[in-house]
């Protein structure tokens, strides 16, 4: 099977310290005489001591790079900012916690080279799915089918691997409220998907809850897309056009048989529903707006606690 000349495993951290260590040695391991390979921990901001456990692996192994983000970004953001720190022709993220076994790392690696393809994510399995996920993942499938164009049904996943030159281009591209997975395919549609294996979680708890999802929803709804825009735009129209059709038909019926005409209650009631719909796409507007007023406000701010680059002298390779 073909494998990439430099792999790099990308692995955001989040209150992880108790099984980091365990995951990484277990990569390592698998990876050694596999192929030439360096792993990346970016620690986003983690409250717990988990940077101790990120400085001594990168002692101990100096194929381990890291990067310490000084708050907390959320996983995709963390995710792109180690995408710029790596060198490899091929890039593979993972998570923190275990879950995703070195062989996941090798299956959508080797694909990615092997046929030539820019994204590669792995599918797991359905049973090894909880139902919150397995809901989630079949929302966010829908999603991409209509807003991204992902008409094969390609499960997104957080094992995903990159070719490396397109990875440090989509890190360069990112906002403050990224989204992955929107990013790839608006600049490739080069895109497959492997069968892989993902364990039961050992250890701790998953942070991904139902309001981190909805979050990220909305940033793929509102990120490089304008179908949320569109989608208020025509319903404003039709709204409008209701409204003045009952208007006029009001108007009529008072020139017809004079007098205030019965059902004002009613009348009022619906004229109220529909300002609440025009609110509510004028609120998808608004959103619109409020990314841009963030954006601006927030460039600059994604400093570096530390990095690994910056204890042994290294420089970031270019682009």
């Amino acid at each position: 099977m073909a494998r990439p000349e430099l792999l790099s495993v990308v692995i955001p951290c989040y209150r992880s310290v108790g099984y980091l260590e365990k995951t990484v040695d277990e990569l390592v391991k698998a990876l050694d005489g596999w192929c030439p390979f360096e792993i990346v921990l970016v620690n986003d901001g983690s409250p717990d001591d988990v940077q101790t456990v990120i400085e001594a692996l990168a002692k101990r192994e100096p194929r381990i790079r890291y990067l310490e983000m000084g708050n907390n970004h959320g996983q995709h953001f963390a995710t792109l900012r180690g995408f710029e720190l790596t060198r490899g022709d091929c890039v593979v993220t993972v998570d923190d916690d275990g879950q995703n076994p070195p062989d996941a790392v090798k299956l959508v690696a080797e694909k990615l080279v092997g046929e030539g393809l820019d994204v590669v994510y792995g599918a797991f399995h359905a049973t090894a799915q909880t139902a919150f996920r397995r809901l989630a993942s079949g929302a966010n499938r829908w999603m991409t089918k209509h807003t991204l164009g992902n008409l094969k049904g390609i499960a997104l996943s957080n094992v995903r691997a990159v070719r490396g030159q397109l990875a440090r281009v989509v890190a360069q591209a990112s906002n403050s409220t990224p989204y992955i997975d929107a990013l790839l395919w608006r600049s490739t549609k080069r895109i497959g998907q492997v069968l892989v294996e993902q364990r039961s979680r050992a250890d701790g708890a998953s942070t991904y809850t139902l309001w981190k999802l909805i979050k990220l929803w909305m940033s793929h709804l509102t990120l490089l897309t304008i179908l949320p825009l569109q989608v208020a735009s025509i319903g404003s129209l039709v709204v409008a056009v209701l409204g003045f059709l009952i208007g006029l038909a009001q108007l009529i019926r008072v020139l017809v048989e004079g007098g205030a005409p019965p059902g004002w209650l009613s009348l009022f009631l619906m004229t109220s529903v529909l300002f609440s719909v025009l609110f509510l796409f004028l609120a998808i507007v608004g959103t619109y707006v409020g990314r841009v007023y963030v954006e601006l406000n927030a460039r600059g701010l994604d400093w570096v606690r530390s990095s690994s680059d910056q204890e042994r002298g290294e420089r970031k390779p270019p682009v």
